[in-house]
């Protein structure tokens, strides 16, 4: 299986890549930081439904016996396991989420999307002293 590393810079596009690789929107947005869990997101090739009943496509969480066939609550799921681990603010943790997605419109392939590097601005200080004081 084929595996690429992706490590956002904060940008509007950061998530492109893996909502392109899926043709789903599935990943949180917004302002500054948003990535900030490691996900690992398996995609996994099945095949389509020819009698038409049942899901095609469908996101099982690793820390959740659930199915989720609506990509909005996989959007959810993501935001509130990143909250529940690395709260609510701005805080960043290495603790991966596990996702895998069963779709026929993708290939074998895992995705590691690292969390967003920002750059902060130092602002520092000189102050010179009088050699006469």
């Amino acid at each position: 299986m084929a595996v690429i590393l992706k490590n956002n810079e904060k940008s509007r596009s950061s998530n492109q890549i893996p909502v392109s690789i899926v043709g789903r929107d599935f990943l949180p947005r917004g302002q500054g930081i948003v990535t900030r869990r490691p996900l690992v997101l398996q995609l996994i090739h099945t095949p389509g439904n020819s009698n038409g009943g049942g899901e095609e496509e469908w996101g099982q969480f690793l820390h959740l016996d659930k199915r989720f066939v609506d990509f909005a609550e996989i959007r959810r799921e993501i935001e509130q396991e990143t909250f529940r681990v690395a709260g609510q603010n701005k805080g960043v943790s290495k603790l991966p989420i596990h996702l895998r997605i069963h779709s026929p419109n993708v290939l074998d392939l895992t995705l590691v999307d690292l969390p967003g590097l920002t750059k902060v601005r130092v602002c520092v200080t000189v102050r010179l002293l009088d050699a006469s004081s």
